[in-house]
């Protein structure tokens, strides 16, 4: 009985020191296994996003089942990493890399992260106009710049669109960077079937972004719904495309409107809008309201006829206020009467010069030379007043028939420079107003652009009558 007794006691002894030990080391077991799993977890968490960004972590728990059967050795001491110590000059020059936001209203915040972004602003696309529209900057988020951005803006330089037009191109059709390059090639092979050159096909592309995003079949029935409801010949048809290209990207619904309206409404024979079109083809397109509201201004008011306006179809594509301006601006001056002369519908297409007839003695003034004559030259150029308004000498010659032919021959650039100056001076005079000064027309600037042009006519007519005379 002493001996079980001895027993009992020396088993309750061991097993108290036993929990004493346990609680001992119980923190610094605990310790040493936190330290380890957080280590392995932090180490399986880094190697997997490297490898895959997307991996979604549930819990470390998954993670440590394999080192549920691992030994621990608890008298091993945790080593942890001496730190080096850096001041705060050197902290300033770290840079952390921000991460994307995960929403916003503006891809202003996106420009710095993303290199798609970044080139496209580079290019001259107008983000602020995109990022208005729905989806559209999610996609160019999306857009890698090498493979997707690079390949289409070199396609468009080799068919001939200029560099200047291509952040023009995306900013306008930012889903020209979503097409294959194999649908792109097929349209644009398509207008080249069609007898479209390779300057005309860069001039569409660069004035109808939308163009390349239709296929091959609308692109066809589109061409092919103008030539019919027209009855143009494939050569008008091409014309009248190339010089509007957005009528095959738009809706037909208005088309067909306004070829009914100039029909049935304006009273327009079949042949009579097929000049007018081929004229003006933004007359397909125009507003119904101004299309009507323009011709009834030409015919009821100023009672213009039918023939003249086809005759001068460019006056239904001006502005309906230009127009009434400068017709009670005639009808003040009691000059109304001259819209029916040869020099039809003058107020749009050539003012008459007869209302600069006051400023004619410049252009009759011989011309001076000399030193001594210079200063008086100066003096009499700036008494005429019409370089006040911006008009060169040439621009107030009476148009008789030679200065009108010397007028038809003269270069393109040069023709509109003039129009645009008689115009503003026409503005200026309805007005009472003058330009400022530092925009006076300057005797020095004052080149006799039209002179050549005059001799050569005068002196052919003069070799023409003599022949005759023989």
């Amino acid at each position: 009985m002493g001996f079980y007794l001895f027993v009992i006691n020396l088993l309750s002894s061991a097993a108290s020191s036993s929990r004493t030990q346990q609680n001992r080391n119980g923190p610094r077991v605990s310790a040493v296994v936190s330290e380890r799993q957080n280590s392995f977890w932090n180490k399986d968490f880094h190697a997997a996003y490297l490898i895959n960004p997307a991996t979604t972590f549930v819990s470390n728990k998954s993670v440590l089942q394999g080192t549920e059967n691992t030994s621990i050795d608890v008298d091993t001491k945790a080593e942890f990493p001496t730190l080096e110590e850096i001041d705060e000059e050197e902290t300033a020059t770290i840079s952390v890399p921000t991460a994307l936001p995960p929403s916003s209203t503006s891809l202003k915040d996106y420009v710095d992260q993303s290199e798609t972004l970044r080139k496209l602003v580079q290019l001259g696309v107008n983000l602020w106009k995109l990022e208005q529209r729905q989806n559209v900057g999610s996609m160019l988020l999306k857009l890698d710049f090498d493979t997707d951005v690079v390949p289409k803006l070199l396609f468009l330089k080799d068919i001939g669109v200029e560099d200047s037009r291509l952040g023009y191109i995306v900013s306008h059709n930012p889903f020209i960077l979503t097409q294959t390059l194999q649908n792109l090639e097929a349209r644009v092979n398509y207008l080249k079937s069609k007898k479209f050159n390779s300057e005309e096909v860069a001039s569409m592309v660069s004035r109808a972004p939308y163009l390349l995003n239709f296929s091959v079949k609308r692109l066809d029935n589109r061409i092919g719904f103008y030539q019919q409801q027209l009855n143009l010949s494939v050569e008008n048809t091409r014309n009248i495309v190339s010089r509007l290209p957005r009528l095959l990207c738009g809706s037909l619904e208005p088309v067909k409107e306004n070829l009914k309206v100039c029909e049935i409404e304006l009273g327009f024979k079949k042949n009579e809008i097929q000049h007018i079109i081929l004229a003006v083809p933004k007359v397909l397109t125009a507003n119904k309201k101004k299309l009507i509201q323009m011709f009834d201004y030409l015919h009821n008011t100023m009672k213009v006829p039918h023939h003249w306006i086809v005759k001068f179809p460019q006056v239904l594509n001006s502005k309906y206020l230009r127009l009434k301006e400068r017709h009670l601006f005639l009808e003040y001056l009691g000059k109304a009467q001259l819209l029916f002369t040869s020099s039809a519908i003058v107020l749009t297409q050539n003012p008459p010069r007869q209302l600069f007839s006051h400023f004619n003695m410049a252009a009759r003034a011989p011309a001076a030379s000399g030193r001594l004559l210079m200063g008086l030259r100066k003096w009499y150029y700036n008494m005429s007043g019409f370089n006040k308004i911006g008009l060169m000498r040439d621009d107030t010659l009476y148009e008789d028939p030679d200065v009108k032919e010397a007028i038809t021959r003269l270069p393109e650039n040069v023709y509109n420079d003039r129009m645009f100056r008689i115009k503003r001076a026409l503005d200026l005079s309805m007005k009472v107003q003058i330009l400022p000064k530092d925009q006076w027309t300057k005797y020095e600037e004052d080149v006799n652009y039209l002179t050549p042009y005059l001799e050569e006519v005068i002196r052919e007519r003069k070799e023409r009558e003599e022949w005759m005379k023989k």
